[in-house]
């Protein structure tokens, strides 16, 4: 048959209008399409933001004349010098247990100086906060007023370590033996130290916590003398006197609206564990269940508990509450955000430290960045940025889409979490892919769309051969309205993330 020029300009533009999609097809035989349904109807729960701590690198880089540029990259969703922000609203502050020129603490010699969060409590025989030193911690203090001032909503304090001259070895980094650390005869007063923190946050400093943690990874036998950083092992049975005794001292404090969330454990398995083990009275008062999304420190968690700890949780709030690994490329990160997601149904996810030092293991950073040690001291010093990951663009794909306030709703495809806005009428799904090329029909005949088109936003976690290098790439792709029946085909690069915007949504 004879080919009409015009007809064949005709097809070039039709497939430079598919884009990157139908070129990837036609150069890696991609399978027939997998359907994808959204279940508006199954509502999984509201949405409460997406964070990350503060601790080790928000007292590196907070007291910095450069600290502004990283709370941009963190806090806003502004794009800084070519990097999308991540828009972040959820910030846990690490109250500190370390002295400052102490002669009776027990420092330790591996204990490193970002990981030495000072307390506010220094002399133990005043017990009147107006005479506490609260000019200490002032670099990660600053961080949390940057994130405030940015659109951060939500805000926890946690603690490591109870104040070093509290604990039995006078000693932030962990007990002599491994055990507990604090001393019952202290029990008290190390929650009126983080009750009275609590208050005079709220009433010098702007932030009002909405949750105490007192716990991290209580239940772990890696708390011993001498270690790198603050750390306290809490029996079960300690654990609920503290739960018990931080609701008491916080109500006097008249903070009866501030959550006490625990148990910070370090997975799934031992966070099960301990919300089992505690009594109905010690569950009662916990308004918030809190859990790190670890297995033996660095992997990510395959096992069922997730599902048994949301049962187990019921209808209290239930975080992940922190997760990091060494995989630069986000994508293992990303394989967690959608388990953790679809499996524990958190109603918010959190990262460990989104700016690291530059070191061979450089993938825990999103961004990484060599530390300057100000001596807790604002200063006119810059923290020199070493480079932004691929790992900060993926956990993109999800922060700057699923929103605070969004309903989490139903997908039937493993891979895939999706999610809804009522008052802007958008409509979020994520994709990750695996090892293969992937085609998908995305079913979205459950909602009345009136736009017919939808914004694609993917990064290529591992690019290379016929995988581009994006780390941010955004096109629009159409909506095909059949009848009853609203399908977006997309043909997908293996081991990437896939977020589809959708606006004009009606459920």
């Amino acid at each position: 048959m004879r080919s009409d020029p015009l007809s064949l300009i005709a097809l070039v533009v039709l497939l430079a209008a598919f884009g990157f999609t139908f070129r990837a097809a036609a150069r890696r035989g991609t399978p027939a399409p997998t359907l994808i349904k959204v279940d508006s109807s199954q509502d999984l729960g509201k949405w409460e933001g997406w964070g990350s701590s503060l601790a080790w690198w928000a007292r590196a880089i907070g007291g910095t004349a450069n600290a502004d540029y990283y709370a941009d990259l963190i806090y806003t969703e502004k794009t800084i010098d070519g990097y999308p922000g991540l828009g972040l609203n959820i910030v846990r502050y690490n109250v500190g247990g370390g002295g400052v020129n102490q002669p009776q603490e027990n420092k330790g010699v591996k204990l490193q100086w970002q990981m030495d969060i000072h307390g506010y409590w220094a002399d133990p025989n005043s017990s009147d906060p107006a005479t506490w030193n609260w000019s200490v911690d002032e670099n990660q203090r600053s961080m949390m007023q940057k994130a405030r001032r940015r659109g951060g909503t939500v805000f926890e304090m946690f603690s490591d370590s109870p104040m070093w001259w509290m604990n039995s070895n006078r000693s932030t980094a962990g007990s002599s033996s491994g055990g507990d650390c604090l001393t019952p005869e202290n029990y008290d007063r190390f929650t009126f130290y983080l009750a009275s923190v609590a208050r005079y946050s709220a009433d010098h400093w702007g932030t009002k916590f909405d949750s105490v943690e007192p716990f991290n990874e209580p239940s772990a036998d890696w708390w011993k003398y001498p270690n790198r950083q603050e750390g306290c092992h809490f029996d079960i049975a300690s654990q609920q006197k503290i739960v018990e005794s931080l609701r008491q001292a916080l109500d006097r404090e008249h903070l009866d609206n501030v959550a006490v969330a625990a148990a910070d454990e370090n997975n799934m398995d031992a966070g099960l564990n301990t919300w089992n083990m505690y009594s109905p009275e010690s569950r009662s008062l916990i308004d918030l269940v809190n859990v790190h999304g670890y297995s033996n420190g660095t992997e990510p968690y395959h096992g069922p508990n997730r599902f048994e700890l949301r049962h187990a949780a019921g209808k209290k709030r239930l975080w992940q509450s922190e997760y990091g690994d060494g995989d630069a490329s986000g994508y293992t990160m990303a394989q967690q955000i959608i388990r953790d997601l679809k499996e524990l149904r958190p109603n918010a996810w959190v990262y460990w430290q989104p700016v690291e030092p530059d070191v061979p293991e450089y993938g825990w950073g999103l961004i990484n960045a060599n530390y300057i040690d100000t001596h807790d001291q604002l200063t006119s010093d810059k923290t020199p940025l070493v480079r932004v990951n691929r790992k900060f663009y993926v956990y993109g794909q999800f922060t700057r889409y699923l929103r605070p306030g969004y309903q989490v709703i139903g997908v039937d495809e493993p891979n895939s979490i999706a999610a809804y806005d009522r008052a802007s009428h958008k409509l979020v799904i994520v994709t990750v892919t695996g090892n293969v090329p992937e085609a998908t029909k995305l079913d979205l005949s459950s909602f009345s769309v009136l736009s017919d088109q939808v914004q694609l936003i993917a990064t290529t976690a591992v690019p290379g051969d016929d995988v581009p290098d994006w780390k941010q790439h955004i096109e629009t792709v159409k909506i095909d309205n059949r009848g009853d029946q609203k399908l977006v085909t997309s043909h997908l690069y293996p081991k990437s993330i896939y977020t589809y915007a959708i606006e004009d949504v009606l459920r």
